[in-house]
């Protein structure tokens, strides 16, 4: 997927009206990110009708599913560090309804770019999702202010102490 502003909601577009049940990214450099994801389908023509609406714009994509090793282990090792310029780092609670996404990234407009993402919808009534997204300081009010207008719950984490731990332990471990 490209790196830029409005990326994961031209994907999320493209995905359409199935499920994601999971999605994750970091990101890494100014080219292309590397995106992990999971939808609910429930045919193989499913499956490739949005493969190939994937790839009709330029965002190539595999199927991992029979890989035991992203299964078991690769794909909870995505993400770690990253020099990201301007991160604010917030959890929000999503409500585990059709839509809830789109509104997220409508009431963000095009204006910040997304750097970090992680979404596992658990079929609750909320879904606790991370987001990095970079917004200079200068902006911060207006993007409360967006963010209050949205109506989910939100903090910032920027600050977190165990945030700070996992991601040293990440970087020794890399």
């Amino acid at each position: 997927m490209p790196e830029d502003p409005g990326s994961f909601k031209q994907f999320c577009q493209l995905v359409g009206q199935m499920n994601i049940t999971e999605f994750r990214y970091r990101f890494n450099s100014n080219e292309k990110a590397v995106v992990l994801y999971s939808v609910g389908v429930h045919t193989v023509s499913e499956l490739k009708a949005m493969k190939e609406r994937m790839e009709s714009c330029q965002l190539k994509t595999y199927n991992v599913i029979e890989t035991d090793l992203m299964k078991d282990h690769l794909h909870y090792l995505m993400g770690g560090r990253s020099n990201v310029q301007n991160e604010v780092l917030c959890r929000f609670i999503f409500p585990e309804r059709p839509g809830a996404l789109m509104k997220f990234l409508d009431s963000l407009g095009p204006r910040w770019n997304i750097s970090l993402f992680h979404y596992r919808g658990q079929g609750e009534t909320g879904a606790n999702v991370l987001v990095g997204i970079q917004v200079p300081r200068v902006e911060m009010d207006e993007f409360h202010d967006r963010a209050n207008r949205l109506g989910y719950e939100y903090t910032l984490v920027n600050n977190d102490d165990f945030y700070h731990l996992l991601m040293r332990s990440w970087l020794g471990f890399l």
